[in-house]
C-alpha cells in the first residue's frame, strides 16, 4: 500500500497524547507491547492493507478478549480466458469457502487454470468451487476461529508489449444463507445453490453487468503493467468477526445427523444432506467479483491472483495432550472496544481505501522500514516520551 494512503487512513483514528506538565506526550511502541494507539492503527492496517508486514499475527480488538492463536494462508491462483477472451471468478472472505470459477459454473471454459486451493468435489458442479483450506484442517488447529482480515492482489501475466483487455471488479455483500460443507461437497448440487449467497444467480455475475453495482471499478490491463492491484476486503457489519465453529455436522444419535442447513427432495420432502453452515459463514463481509474481457482468446495465463487470509481462533485441544504439544493460547490478547472495530471497519470499507496499486519491487521495502525497525527493537518496553 502506498505510504501516503496509509497515513491518510490512520489519520482518521489518531488521538492526541495526554498532557503532562503542560506538554503533549507521545506514545512510542515497538510492537512487542501494544498500546491503545498501536491497537487501532495495526488493526486498521490489517484491514486496509492485508499484505503489509504489520498484518501478520493481528487479532481483533475485543472488549472481553479470549487468548487466541493466529495463522495465515497466502496462496496464488492463475486465471485464464475462454474462447471469447473473457473470464469471471469470485473470491470470498472465508478460508473454507473461498473461490468460485464463475465462467465454468456458467458452462464455459474454466477461468481457474492453476490453484493450490482444494476443490469441494472431484466430480459434478462442486468441481468449480474451491476452499483455501479444508474444514478438517481447520478443525485440527482451531476449535473455533474467525477471519481477521483478508484481500487479494492481482498481477498481469500477459506479455507487456501485447497486453490487452480490461478487468471489472465489484463487491457484493454476503448474507447468512450459505450452504453447509456437506451440501457443497455433494456432486448432485447445481449452481442454484449459490443464488442465496449473493441474492443473484451466477449467470448474472459472470459479465459486464457487474458495472451496475455501486462498488464496481474498471481497470485496463495496461494499468497493471505499472504495478499490482491490491483489493482489500470490504465490511458491512462487525458481525463478520464472530467466532465460527469448525464442526461440519453433529451426531444426534445413531444413524442421524444434525445441522442448521439442509437439502431436501422437493417431491418427497426427504432430507438428502444436512450440516452446520457455521464454518462457511461470513455475514458482514463482501465477496470480490472479477470479470475480464478483451484478453487474447484461450489464454491460460492471463492474471495471477494472490490471496491472503489472517486467521485467529481458540486452539484445538489434543485428544492425547500428554504426549502431543498443543498451543497454550497464552499470547497477549488485544483488548479494545467495539468502537475501535467499528471505526476501523468504516475507514477500511471506503472505496478509496479498498483499491490500491502496488508499485512493483522496491515499494515493499519502502513501506516495510517501520515494521523492520519494530522487529529490531523487540524486547524493549513501550514508553511515554516527552
Amino acid at each position: 500500500m502506498q505510504p501516503n494512503k496509509v497515513n491518510q487512513a490512520l489519520a482518521t483514528l489518531q488521538k492526541p497524547g495526554k498532557k503532562k506538565n503542560g506538554k503533549k506526550t507521545k506514545l512510542v511502541t515497538n510492537g512487542a507491547r501494544l498500546g491503545y494507539q498501536a491497537i487501532r492503527s495495526n488493526f486498521l492496517l490489517a484491514l486496509v492493507s492485508p499484505f503489509c508486514p504489520e498484518a501478520y499475527g493481528i487479532r481483533v480488538p475485543d472488549p472481553f478478549p479470549f487468548p487466541t492463536v493466529t495463522h495465515h494462508l497466502r496462496q496464488t491462483t492463475v486465471l485464464g480466458s475462454n474462447a471469447t477472451g473473457s473470464g469471471a471468478a469470485i473470491f470470498l472472505p472465508s478460508p473454507t469457502f473461498s473461490l468460485l470459477d464463475i465462467t465454468a459454473i456458467n458452462g464455459s471454459t474454466q477461468a481457474v487454470t492453476s490453484t493450490p486451493f482444494t476443490r469441494f468435489n472431484a466430480t459434478g458442479f462442486p468441481y468449480f468451487m474451491y476452499k483455501a483450506t479444508t474444514v478438517s484442517a481447520m478443525n485440527a488447529v482451531y476449535g473455533s476461529y474467525r477471519t481477521v482480515s483478508w484481500g487479494i492482489k492481482i498481477s498481469n501475466l500477459q506479455p507487456e508489449l501485447s497486453a490487452t483487455g480490461r478487468i471489472i471488479i465489484a463487491m457484493i455483500p454476503i448474507g447468512d444463507s450459505v450452504p453447509s460443507e456437506n451440501e457443497l461437497t455433494n456432486a448432485s448440487v447445481t449452481s442454484s445453490i449459490l443464488t442465496p449467497v449473493f441474492g443473484t444467480p451466477t449467470a448474472q455475475l459472470g459479465g459486464s453487468g457487474l458495472l451496475q453495482l455501486p462498488s464496481a471499478q474498471i481497470f485496463a490491463v495496461q494499468d497493471l503493467l505499472h504495478g499490482d492491484l491490491e483489493v482489500s476486503g470490504m465490511y458491512t457489519n462487525s458481525s463478520f468477526w464472530q467466532f465460527k465453529t469448525t464442526e461440519t455436522a453433529g451426531i444426534a444419535y445413531s444413524g442421524h445427523r444434525t445441522g442448521d442447513s439442509m437439502s431436501s427432495n422437493t417431491t418427497t420432502g426427504a432430507i438428502l444432506n444436512s450440516g452446520y453452515k457455521d464454518p462457511n459463514r461470513m455475514p458482514g463481509g463482501c465477496a470480490i467479483c472479477l470479470f475480464y474481457e478483451g484478453i487474447p482468446a484461450s489464454m491460460a495465463n492471463a492474471f495471477q491472483v494472490e490471496t491472503i487470509y489472517h486467521i485467529e481462533g481458540s486452539p484445538q485441544i489434543s485428544a492425547t495432550a500428554s504426549t502431543i504439544p498443543v498451543p497454550s493460547g497464552a499470547e497477549k490478547s488485544i483488548v479494545g472496544t467495539t468502537d475501535i472495530v467499528d471505526q476501523a471497519m468504516g475507514v477500511a470499507s471506503k472505496l478509496e481505501n479498498v483499491y490500491t496499486f502496488i508499485t512493483k519491487g522496491a515499494d515493499f521495502l519502502n513501506r516495510s522500514t517501520t515494521a523492520i525497525d519494530k522487529i529490531m527493537a523487540i524486547g524493549s518496553n513501550a514508553k511515554y516520551l516527552m
